[in-house]
């Protein structure tokens, strides 16, 4: 048995009174989506951009009160920490930079030697 279409029904029972069926509003037309809003440019977001090109990440571990002490230390010297660790790398760097790589490249011969 066939259901009956009850829109159908009540269209009938519309015109028998002499109405109009009622009829839902088409669906209203969605707003157009607004256009992204680009984030503002900060100063922080271009220079970690540029500052971090070409460089590889580097991390270790120190104790909480170390941790602390950097911290302090950045902020008196109105550094980010990461700042101030780059600083002390290159300094380092200076003292002992052409040493430290020629360690490292006659370690990396021993072992090439080694494996031979």
């Amino acid at each position: 048995m066939v259901k009956p279409n009850l829109l159908s029904r009540a269209a009938e029972v519309a015109a028998s009174l002499g109405r109009e069926p009622d009829r839902p509003a088409p669906p209203p037309k969605p707003a157009p989506a607004p256009s992204p809003v680009p984030e503002p440019a900060t100063e922080a977001t271009p220079a970690a951009r540029t500052s971090r090109e070409g460089k590889r990440f580097l991390g270790f571990y120190v104790e909480p009160l170390q941790h602390e002490e950097i911290k302090q230390a950045a902020l008196d010297e109105g550094l980010q920490i990461q700042e101030l660790l780059r600083q002390a790398v290159d300094e380092w760097m200076e003292r002992n930079g052409a040493e430290a790589v020629a360690a490292v490249a006659r370690r990396r011969e021993r072992k090439r030697a080694a494996s031979r």
